[in-house]
């Protein structure tokens, strides 16, 4: 095994050949099996998926961190520093699977297909598709769901070291038994937040009224609540009926369209003043919405 890589005091870097074996691009261990590291800052040029069999720990990542137990799985992403720091006087020993791989481990076209649509909105796997990295345990497990999820490591994790004939490509299949798993349990428990999915988009669509004369972005948007971006479009289209872009165009031109019946501004000024900073832009997404030019629109209410 190759030792990790340090540039200029920065953390230990490990590269694929820091684990995995020649022709290979994925590994599992048990957090007990490479002691050298645990609870030491670093980071890695793949992803790590570690699920927590027993313990607790504080999972530090970047400036961040947060608690873990048992039943949580965390999602780390390649080149973010990070390192679960055991507490062990908490009871049980900290144990956790460990499961690295390259995003070229899974067939690309299994991505692209209907089954998998979805991962590219989660937050979940940034990893595969970089977003904004959520600091909390991506998924927590219990009861039986904490067994389903652990059976899938176990697999990984027997196939690895046992090596017979074909157990890359029964770890692959096992990989994305656990991708599917993890997405019905995400969407389980989006059904089970509706009220807070609520209460996000209507804190957003507040922020978007205060401020709809301002540049706003929907990174911006998403970084407000915590959420990526992708997964924040979604949440959000499906929320309102509507993409983000098209309801702030909406609150612009209802606030152009007060403002050109209610005061003197001329039609530059009030595309201004509404967070347009090209005329062309404001007259098609005005004509768009009301069916006509912002001048006829003031003539027609004067």
């Amino acid at each position: 095994m190759e030792k990790p890589v340090l540039k200029n005091g920065d953390v230990p870097l490990f590269t694929s050949g820091s684990f995995f074996r020649p022709n290979e691009n994925v590994y599992i261990q048990l957090s007990t099996e490479f002691p050298e590291y645990v609870g030491v800052m670093h980071k890695h040029t793949f992803i790590e998926i570690v699920y927590i069999l027993s313990g607790n720990a504080t999972h530090h990542v970047g400036k961040h961190s947060y608690p873990v137990v048992k039943g949580d799985l965390c999602i780390v992403n390649y080149e973010t520093p990070h390192a679960f720091m055991a507490q062990e006087d908490a009871g049980d020993r900290f144990i956790a699977y460990d499961l690295m791989f390259t995003p070229n481990f899974l067939d690309a076209k299994l991505m692209l297909s209907s089954s998998f649509e979805s991962i590219s909105s989660s937050y979940l796997f940034y990893s595969l598709f970089p977003e904004q990295q959520p600091y909390q345990p991506d998924l927590q497990l219990r009861s039986s769901r904490f067994n389903d999820i652990g059976a899938i490591f176990d697999r990984i994790f027997r196939e690895y070291h046992t090596r017979e004939q074909g157990f890359i490509d029964i770890i692959r299949a096992y990989i994305i038994e656990l991708i599917v798993m993890i997405l019905r349990l995400l969407n389980a428990a989006q059904d089970e937040c509706a009220p807070q999915h609520k209460s996000i988009v209507d804190s957003v669509l507040l922020h978007m009224r205060d401020h709809f004369d301002k540049h706003i972005t929907i990174e911006e948007l998403a970084r407000n609540v915590f959420l990526s971006k992708n997964y924040f479009a979604r949440l959000f289209r499906e929320t309102t009926g509507t993409s983000v872009n098209a309801f702030l165009q909406a609150i612009r031109i209802d606030e152009a369209c007060k403002m050109l019946s209610s005061t003197e501004l001329t039609v530059n000024d009030v595309a201004n003043q509404c967070g347009y900073k090209d005329m062309k832009n404001f007259y098609n997404a005005f004509k768009k919405r009301m069916k006509m030019t912002p001048g006829e629109y003031r003539g027609s209410v004067r």
